[in-house]
């Protein structure tokens, strides 16, 4: 068998940093916005082809580059002090930006839904809600809904939920990438843009004031490390959250399932198929009805009037920003409809085994991740409304990916060899 095709230290770094720069800073260039989109897009597909290349990705316990106490200290109180940054900044956004649903109606659908939850009116969770648009269906999944309702009972702001998220994945971040390696430098930059962009320029997107995909956020950033892990059960764990939520991986799953068939783990397909089982019936189809169960799933057909609609109030969605639906709104969004179903199914399940057949020739590694990147890009990039704030999942796993290329210490075993 040969050895693994071996890349530059930087490569997958630099193709980070490529994309992160494709969904911040690149797209204030309105004239240049179909490249910019077309480029993301291909530093998604860079992403996941180069990490097949590379050794397992794991998150060992390799020491910080700050080794000595008073950099430690250093360190802690760089994080502290950027994460009160973080809080005092999304205040101000929150203040600026009360809930109101003629702004945006998902925070006011969750906000009632998590009400009727709490008041124990369980089976109302999914009525109708007049007092929004005089009458706006709810379509949220119970994982994306259910981590708001806290703080719907203490009646706080319950987009603290997505600062609380933010400020995680602040520390967490920059904490795991302060490595004494030349690829950690690409990656904190892209860290640092890309928080930069999320609490600057809320107004081009939207994530802090109006949206409740930090949740979605944080599922799939957890879902790439119970990935490395090859931990079975925080793997089903994170895909039950990740489909009872914003269910961008949902042709990537199939996929898995055949890699772990053509691996001979017969048991992990068990407990990947029970646990998933039992989260769907204890989340939803349990406490809110088969009904309710039978109606979310026929929601994506009505997101092609939707996307009219959008079109027609916000052009801008289309042809300022990222996404591939700028070549087919508004006449040809079913083609696009069924362009997304067929390539979410079809490209992982593809990758899966071209990489298997592949792999008894090359050694091969991180199928799973590698897969799981890839179907994310076509899910989001073929989505029928490109909201800019939806592309901000895809660019955190990548994030992830960056953390685990440092924390195995691949990039310095590569430079290692090239010197």
């Amino acid at each position: 068998m040969k050895k693994a095709v071996r890349f530059s230290s930087l490569w997958l770094p630099g193709f980070i940093l490529l994309e992160i720069l494709c969904l911040t800073y690149l797209l204030k260039f309105k004239q240049l916005a179909s490249l910019v989109s077309l480029v993301y897009f291909l530093c998604g597909i860079a992403i996941s082809a180069s990490i097949i290349f590379l050794p397992p990705l794991s998150f060992n316990k390799k020491g910080s580059a700050f080794r000595s106490p008073f950099n430690r200290w250093v360190v802690g109180l760089f994080l502290i002090g950027g994460s009160v940054v973080i809080c005092y900044i999304a205040l101000q956004v929150l203040n600026e930006n009360p809930i109101d649903y003629h702004n945006a109606d998902m925070l006011p659908v969750i906000q009632t839904m998590g009400s009727r939850f709490v008041h124990g009116h369980w089976d109302q969770v999914y009525d109708n809600i007049p007092e929004i648009w005089n009458g706006s269906v709810p379509v949220y999944l119970p994982a994306m809904w259910l981590p708001f309702t806290p703080l719907v009972w203490f009646h706080l702001d319950i987009r603290w939920i997505t600062i609380a998220v933010l400020v995680f994945l602040f520390a967490f971040s920059l904490y795991f990438t302060a490595i004494r390696s030349r690829s950690a430098i690409p990656l904190l930059i892209s860290i640092l843009l890309l928080f930069a962009w999320i609490l600057f320029e809320n107004d081009t997107h939207g994530f802090l004031s109006f949206s409740e995909e930090g949740v979605v956020v944080i599922y799939y950033f957890f879902v790439v490390f119970a990935l490395a892990s090859k931990n079975i059960y925080a793997i089903s764990i994170g895909i039950c959250l990740c489909l009872l939520s914003r269910y961008a991986l949902i042709g990537w799953v199939p996929a898995y399932f055949i890699y772990l068939l053509l691996k001979g783990r017969f048991r992990n397909v068990l407990v990947l198929s029970g646990v998933n089982l039992l989260g769907l019936f204890l989340l939803l189809i349990i406490p809110f009805g088969w009904n309710n169960f039978i109606r979310l799933l026929k929601l994506p057909a009505s997101y092609i009037s939707f996307s009219k609609r959008v079109w027609q109030d916000s052009p801008d969605t289309f042809r300022d920003y990222l996404g591939f639906a700028r070549y087919f709104i508004p006449a040809r969004m079913e083609a696009l409809h069924l362009l997304l179903i067929v390539m979410s199914f079809i490209v992982p399940l593809l990758f899966v085994l071209v990489c298997h057949f592949m792999s008894r020739k090359w050694e091969l590694s991180n199928i799973p991740i590698a897969a799981l990147k890839i179907s994310i890009v076509i899910f989001y990039n073929l989505m029928m409304v490109p909201y800019l704030y939806l592309f901000f999942t895809s660019s955190f796993v990548s994030i992830a990916i960056g953390i685990l290329y440092l924390r195995s210490g691949v990039g310095e075993r590569t430079q290692a060899r090239k010197e």
